[in-house]
């Protein structure tokens, strides 16, 4: 019969070895009476007892190493088991460590340490990367959850960034205390929650020592507050039971301390007390929802583009380039036809572009007269420069004044030459522009149009230099050599995984891509095309867009599967990291490729067959 093991905090205690001077061996209990050994014991007895001891722990050692080079367990804190380890997500209770995970050797990777024991107990948030549910449980970090596990922090700032207020935080909480404030983990307050300073509430205000109100404000639950349904929220983003940010700018009825806080420009407190976003109308609004707000259909917004920018609600979102009549504006020059832009007379009235006066400046929105939908637009077709002539659909599928019209361009502006806007030369959106050449911010106020910092899907490239544009890679094209393309037709390499401990099998390489025609040879069909795009019969190139952490003014300009993050108060923004559909003006061989509630389709605004085709909102 096998006698039980007798260890200590995993290590099997010397006096099974035998290994103890006469002294303390003679004194030492016996470990399975509890009886010291008597110096009279027979040796042999003794001897045969420690053999049988050995061989016990020596297995124990040997099994417990075998463990540990398959990265199997994760050492738990007293407070709870680490969680299981190897190839599956490990389990286990509070504040469990990572389990190690097995060394590769080389043809293979070592096997995956294993996850994180429970949830810690101190932590208020979800972090980046761990599952989480949109109806119930704690929020992410960042306040992003995909239905499934925590994304990056997109429209507010995760813990540890830098923060001015606690809005500025997907936490609601900003540490003032520190001599450059940062958000911090946790949750605010709800509404009559015991507090003792209002930075500790939801609402920034605490009364009697409970979370009160903002006075004045609709009703709404402010961000951070408790919700059922995102009609219980002023974003109307309710994930997780907590009301979300819908976009980067506070909503109407929204906490703000200041003006550029909210989608509107306009909050109702401007000496460092508690204010909410204001609904505005009048004063150059003209009664249309600005950028940002919480939208249902494309009609009521300034820029008649109502859709989901990736946080799970829909909002008005930018037209790009200058800015449309009533929404927000910095100066004149961020307005169509304002400042230095053509038919300057629009004004910056009150934070938001005005009507101007006469002809509708270019740029601006016009009345086509049928829209792809059926629908119309409540505006005229007097283009200050071409009049109705070059009242023409944009890539994101608004009419706007294009302007330009001339003999030799009588419809205006068409992105192609003759009849574009080079790089570098003032423009009013990114359509005008050769190429279709995002147009943004420009150096000396206004927008120019964008130079080319990338090879476009379909150019010839060299394969030693990382210079396609975003979502492309510089492979072979039979005979015409290296062509940036798009990774469809090709198997990826397979690796060998390797198991914990061993080395794994090497991998084999990857097959090439199907064949294809780089931009300017003949094709029948997109799919003959490295570029994805067949027009009148040639291979042409994609339109221009911007790479990650290039200046946007909206996703349209942004590569596709980037999302163009403008903060509250600036009318631009940088292209990040967002939905990998297309977003309104960005490039589109389907419908399929779009996101929700937008339509593909060509320069004629028709459903797109071929060519060069964008995604866009259907204003029915």
């Amino acid at each position: 019969m096998v006698e039980p093991l007798t260890c200590r905090r995993s290590f099997c205690r010397l006096s099974e070895f035998g290994i103890m001077s006469a002294r303390t061996r003679s004194a030492e209990p016996d470990p399975r009476s509890g009886r010291s050994a008597r110096s009279g014991d027979p040796e042999p007895v003794r001897e045969e007892r420690s053999m049988r001891s050995l061989h016990r722990c020596l297995f124990v050692f040997a099994a417990v190493a075998a463990l540990s080079a398959c990265g199997s367990t994760g050492g738990g804190s007293s407070s709870g088991d680490g969680g299981s380890g190897g190839s599956l997500p490990g389990t286990g209770g509070t504040g469990g460590t990572a389990g190690s995970g097995g060394t590769s050797q080389p043809g293979g990777t070592g096997g995956g340490g294993g996850a994180a024991g429970g949830t810690g107990g101190s932590s208020a948030c979800v972090a980046d990367g761990e599952s989480c549910q949109l109806d119930s449980g704690r929020p992410c970090c960042s306040g992003n959850c995909d239905g499934s596990v925590c994304r990056p922090a997109v429209f507010c700032r995760g813990v540890g960034d830098e923060c001015a207020s606690g809005s500025d935080c997907c936490s609601n909480l900003c540490d003032q205390s520190l001599a450059v404030p940062k958000c911090k983990d946790g949750r605010c307050k709800g509404v009559g929650e015991a507090c003792a300073a209002g930075a500790e509430c939801c609402t920034a205000t605490c009364t009697n020592n409970q979370c009160a109100p903002v006075p004045g404000g609709p009703g709404c639950g402010v961000l951070g507050e408790s919700c059922t349904s995102g009609a219980d929220c002023c974003s109307t983003n309710c994930k997780g039971n907590i009301c979300v940010r819908a976009y980067t700018c506070q909503a109407t009825g929204d906490l703000c301390f200041k003006d550029s806080e909210c989608c509107g420009n306009a909050c109702s407190k401007h000496d460092g007390t508690p204010g909410v976003c204001l609904h505005i109308t009048g004063g150059g609004a003209t009664g249309c929802v600005q950028d940002g707000n919480p939208c249902s259909g494309g009609t009521t917004c300034c820029s008649r583009i109502c859709a989901d920018p990736g946080s799970g609600a829909t909002v008005c979102q930018p037209a790009g380039g200058c800015r449309l009549t009533g929404n927000s504006c910095g100066t004149a020059d961020d307005c169509c036809g304002g400042g230095v832009n053509p038919n300057g007379t629009v004004q910056c009235a009150g934070g938001r572009c005005d009507n101007g006066q006469a002809c509708n400046p270019v740029g601006n929105i016009c009345g086509a007269p049928v829209l792809p939908g059926g629908g119309s637009i409540n505006a005229s077709q007097d283009c200050c420069d071409g009049k109705k002539a070059v009242c023409k659909l944009d890539g994101a599928g608004i009419p706007r004044c294009f302007g330009g019209k001339s003999p030799e361009c009588p419809e205006g502006y068409t992105g192609q030459a003759p009849c574009c806007i080079e790089a570098g030369e003032t423009c009013q959106f990114r359509d005008q522009c050769c190429g279709g050449a995002p147009c943004i911010p420009g150096p000396n106020g206004g927008f120019v149009c964008a130079e080319q910092t990338c090879v476009p899907a379909g150019d010839t490239c060299d394969p030693a230099a990382d210079t396609c544009c975003d979502g492309a890679r510089c492979l072979p094209a039979g005979e015409f050599g290296h062509v940036c393309r798009y990774d469809s037709g090709g198997t990826g390499g397979t690796g060998g995984g390797g198991s914990g401990g061993s080395g794994g099998t090497g991998g084999s390489g990857g097959t090439g891509g199907n064949p294809c025609a780089p931009n300017g040879q003949h094709c029948s069909n997109g799919t003959d095309c490295c570029s994805g795009i067949c027009d009148n019969g040639v291979c042409t190139a994609q339109r221009i867009c911007q790479q990650k952490d290039d200046v946007c003014t909206s996703s349209g300009d942004c590569c596709l599967g980037l999302t163009c993050i403008i903060s509250a108060g600036s009318i631009s923004g940088t292209c990040q990291q967002g939905e990998s559909c297309g977003m309104p003006g960005q490039t589109c061989t389907n419908n399929a490729g779009c996101c929700q509630g937008l339509r593909c389709l060509d320069d004629a605004g028709l459903s797109c067959t071929g060519g060069s085709c964008a995604c866009a909102v259907v204003l029915g």
